[in-house]
């Protein structure tokens, strides 16, 4: 199954915080690699997921979740995949989970939608590289001054609600951006 970019905008983004748990990832793994799917299972049977989204800080109102990449530094093999939720910057962190700050900045914000054919290729191995592109065709470039991370957002009106009614769903990836010189 393949994927296009359907949207791309850039917005400012406020200082939050990334709640939730982690794992670190291999950079070189495969697509059959159940790394990443497996946190997300351990935390729905866990109830880790379910006290995520009852904080009253949740920046969203709907069940909105998040998987957060970064901790990666040029010549590393790995970096951390945390899955959570987004809260207000100053919320407790809970015990038995970590978090990531995000610092305000400006964040390129691409829909990425599933397509019946391989052009594009897979939804969340290549979110990153159409947002790349999309940014650069506007005249963006990545910004790493606040940290080296990207984000993957499940809206819930856009991916799990699509999901779980059987249809299409739209991956929401955001990237940190400035104006390219």
């Amino acid at each position: 199954m393949g994927s296009e970019l359907v949207r791309f905008s850039v917005q400012s983004f406020a200082k939050a915080r990334v709640l939730g748990k982690s794992v670190r990832v291999k950079v070189d793994v495969g697509l059959g690699d159940r790394t990443i799917e497996d946190l997300w299972a351990s935390m729905a049977n866990d109830g880790s997921l379910d006290t995520l989204l009852a904080l009253p800080e949740r920046l969203a109102q709907t069940p909105d979740i998040v998987g957060w990449m970064g901790d990666f530094q040029p010549g590393d093999d790995a970096y951390t995949y945390l899955a959570g939720v987004l809260v207000q910057p100053d919320t407790t962190v809970l015990d038995g989970f970590v978090s990531r700050e995000i610092a305000p900045c400006d964040m390129a914000i691409g829909w990425i939608q599933g397509t019946e054919g391989n052009e594009g290729g897979d939804m969340m191995a290549n979110a990153s590289g159409q947002v790349t592109r999309a940014m650069k065709e506007n005249g963006y470039e990545y910004d790493g001054s606040n940290g080296l991370f990207e984000l993957e957002y499940y809206s819930y009106e856009r991916f799990r609600g699509p999901v779980e009614r059987g249809e299409k769903a739209i991956l929401d990836f955001y990237s940190p951006c400035k104006k390219a010189n």
